[in-house]
């Protein structure tokens, strides 16, 4: 059944709502997650003073970020933008952002531990010399992000000034957002006809270094118009998870998009110590690759796309692999992977932690049985690999952050009753196959 016929008929097709999942979340995010101005130490975390030394690391004579279109030519941006967004996974970043999560993000937001954040952030540059390039407004949730996910946003500038809105986020509190969403999907409005909706209600984002917004995945949010000041913006933005509401993350789910990070300073410099990769990696033993539809996580991952990312993890890890096997369509047993673990004298290479058995007592036996016999299992998907007793926790604390195989949604994601009713339509064609 289409849009259309839905609407036509009058019915609604919201999204769902946080009260519709947990008091306790709903109550978090109407009050510290909904558009809330945060401030804390700029010379403790000093984001904006690292990004200018990343942008001149590139070779570009930048004084002020104010001022970066003067410095990076205008088709170099976006260059530059990516090689941002890639920086903020080197060691020094993320020591300084796992210690401001710990030390601001979670006693100010009143979030319960463990805590995961995004693995890499979105590092933004919006000029002043290009009217084309704009954020629209949109929330979360219709990007893909759970319910339970928060975001934050940090400029790099000082956009204070009633002058600076354009190059400012704008944002609308997510009571009045819930409502703007539904009427955008009840009448299907155009990208402009929600230009114009949002922006009349929405108001600019005032902070600076050291100070940020927090907010939902249900505040409409976004740019709207091109930034007509004389000044570049720069800004980051990234998103937070509670192990609580692991399940509630929408498509972003854990190891993949969000890394847990330590409790502790100690924790940190601990696993700092670990000896690198390329060495541990090479233990004597072939690869084999593996891929399979076999769990509510893989089954709707195409095969093929499952080992392009084999490849491509293998190829920045230098390994090779003598043979790749399938796992048996309809056989949730897995009964290749056990194949694998238990009659190969071999590495494995897969595509996710949430290949692996969804039943958490067979999953624990897989992992410490290859474990126990020197066996390599890399995740490609999460960049995780098996090799020590401290792995086998990473990847435990993953899939238990996740609930993974006790997931209240499927794969965390929020049903829009849009959704429901394409659910319910192939439901119904299912049940009537089953019939002839």
């Amino acid at each position: 059944m289409s849009a259309q016929s839905l609407a036509a008929r009058g019915q609604s097709f919201s999204p769902i709502q946080g009260n519709e999942v947990d008091a306790e979340l709903e109550r978090s995010l109407t009050h510290e997650w909904d558009a809330q101005i945060v401030t804390y130490p700029n010379e403790r975390f000093p984001f904006n003073e690292w990004i200018l030394s990343r942008v001149r690391a590139m070779g570009y004579p930048l004084e002020d970020l104010n001022y970066l279109h003067k410095a990076v030519p205008q088709p170099e941006v976006f260059k530059v933008t990516k090689q941002l967004c890639a920086d903020t996974n080197l060691p020094e970043f993320r020591r300084m952002l796992n210690r401001f999560v710990r030390d601001v993000v979670t006693p100010k937001g009143k979030l319960r531990k463990p805590v995961a954040v995004q693995r890499f952030m979105n590092v933004r540059i919006m000029l002043p010399t290009t009217p084309d390039l704009f954020f629209p407004y949109h929330t979360g949730l219709l990007y893909g992000h759970g319910i339970a996910s928060r975001s934050i946003w940090m400029p790099f500038v000082d956009v204070t000034a009633d002058e600076d809105r354009s190059r400012s986020m704008q944002i609308i509190g997510i009571k009045r957002s819930r409502e703007l969403i539904t009427y955008a999907i009840n009448k299907q409005l155009s990208m402009e006809q929600m230009t114009e909706v949002f922006g009349k209600e929405s108001h600019q984002i005032k902070a600076k270094p050291g100070s940020c917004c927090f907010f939902t995945q249900e505040n409409i949010h976004g740019s709207g118009k091109p930034n007509v000041t004389d000044k570049t913006r720069v800004s980051m933005d990234f998103r937070i998870a509670e192990g609580i509401y692991g399940d509630l993350l929408g498509r972003k789910i854990p190891a993949g998009y969000f890394h847990l990070i330590p409790d502790s300073e100690e924790e940190e410099e601990r696993l700092a110590q670990r000896p690198p990769r390329e060495g541990v990696f090479k233990n004597g033993k072939s690869n084999i690759s593996y891929v399979a539809n076999n769990t509510s996580s893989t089954y709707p991952i195409p095969v093929h796309l499952q080992r392009y990312m084999l490849l491509d993890y293998s190829k920045k890890n230098g390994l090779t692999a003598d043979l790749e096997l399938f796992d048996l369509e309809d056989m949730l047993h897995l009964p290749t992977l056990w194949h694998i673990v238990e009659h190969r004298n071999v590495n494995v290479i897969m595509y996710s932690i949430f290949a692996l058995p969804e039943e958490e007592a067979d999953r624990n036996r897989m992992l410490e049985a290859a474990l126990k016999k020197g066996m390599i299992m890399h995740f490609v998907n999460e960049d995780l690999a098996l090799t020590s007793a401290d792995d086998l926790k990473t990847i435990k604390d993953y899939l238990e952050f996740s609930k993974y195989g006790k997931s209240r949604l499927p794969i965390g994601l929020p049903l829009s009753d849009l959704s429901k009713e394409y659910f319910g339509k192939w439901s119904a064609s299912l049940r009537d196959w089953h019939k002839t």
